[in-house]
């Protein structure tokens, strides 16, 4: 015997427990029985080297099973059946499921044992799970570089009041003057030409008043092209609403337009208007937060800040070129006058949309 020899048995049985339990068994072979010594050997104890021999004078090297060999309160084999039989003709969940076999079948079953029973009986689980509300659609692909103008339109909002960005006195200032939470933007991929409102509330109102707006301003310039929306799962995009966000499609379909929702969490899919986000930041509210002192203000001054952004501001992604410059070399037909963006407040425009309807 080799006083160094060492070999690990958890390792082993972790990636094949007979295996693991066969090799101790060889191993006794070759010290002539010593528990002691393949005790040491593969790092277990005298009891776990006993159980193993008793595995192998039983013919099964296996592991046991783990549920218990005495359960007094087990459910019965053929109350299991009956609920796996109602499941599949009703697809009820576990509480409606419980209230019907107590109803119709006379069975009392609680709802947390008919959830366990149906989680140890997947297989037996014959019918498809159905309907929109459980079918996750495979978000179609997005080339952005070889997107024309304005066929790619990012839409994103921004929380004005990011702690990241500005300082606590700047934050008290908006708070002070009461000036609103919520930017929203929307960045064509192509030219980086952007548009900018904003709102007091992240509604799903305000959403929609945002699609029919940009929708408007590219339409009556010029932009003939069918415009897809690439936009997050926030509740005021439609969000987990596959309704809100089937009457969205409907709604802006009949002006040219497509919407595709992101993959939820991954912001990057609307990177270029995130990334303009930035720059807002450091070149729009940093230095100009504290002029601001009302709504009127914030307009004022957004607009400044956008005509700059579209037609002064020289971008490298760009070539060093304006957006407006760059769209005007892709889109020559495009109306000159679209470079003169003015931001909008979405609540007086949404509530007076839904005051006239």
């Amino acid at each position: 015997m080799n006083p160094g020899i060492r070999i690990d048995y958890k390792t082993l049985r972790r990636v094949n427990p007979q295996a693991a339990r066969q090799a101790v068994l060889e191993y006794l072979k070759t010290n002539r029985g010593n528990i002691a010594d393949s005790a040491r050997v593969f790092g277990i104890n005298r009891p776990v080297v006993y159980d193993i021999k008793r595995k192998a004078a039983e013919g099964d090297l296996s592991d046991r099973p783990k549920a218990p060999k005495h359960q007094p309160n087990k459910t019965s084999a053929e109350i299991e059946v009956k609920v796996i039989e109602v499941k599949n003709k009703t697809r009820l969940g576990p509480k409606r499921l419980s209230r019907y076999l107590t109803k119709y079948r006379k069975i009392t079953v609680p709802y947390g044992t008919i959830r366990h029973i149906l989680r140890r009986n997947k297989s037996r689980l014959t019918y498809g799970v159905k309907g929109r509300r459980f079918r996750k659609e495979k978000r179609e692909f997005i080339d952005w570089y070889s997107a024309k103008p304005f066929e790619i339109v990012q839409i994103d909002v921004k929380f004005i009041r990011d702690q990241k960005a500005l300082t606590k006195a700047q934050i008290i200032h908006l708070d002070q003057y009461e000036i609103p939470n919520y930017q929203w933007g929307a960045l064509d991929v192509n030219s980086r030409f952007k548009l900018i409102g904003y709102s007091r509330e992240k509604s799903w109102t305000n959403g929609l008043c945002w699609y029919l707006w940009v929708i408007s301003w590219l339409r009556s310039h010029g932009v003939t092209a069918e415009i897809v929306f690439t936009v997050d799962n926030g509740e005021e995009f439609g969000g987990k609403s596959w309704l809100k966000v089937k009457e969205l499609r409907m709604l802006i379909s009949g002006f040219g337009c497509r919407l595709i929702q992101n993959h939820k969490g991954h912001c990057e899919e609307n990177a270029h208007l995130e990334r303009s986000h930035r720059t807002d930041d450091d070149e729009f509210y940093i230095p100009r937060v504290l002029k601001i002192k009302s709504e009127t203000d914030l307009l004022d001054e957004a607009l400044g800040y956008i005509y700059y952004y579209n037609n002064i501001r020289e971008h490298s992604s760009l070539n060093y070129q304006t957006p407006f410059e760059y769209l005007k070399k892709q889109l020559p037909e495009v109306d000159d006058t679209i470079r003169y963006v003015r931001p909008i407040l979405l609540d007086d425009i949404s509530q007076e949309t839904a005051a006239g309807s």
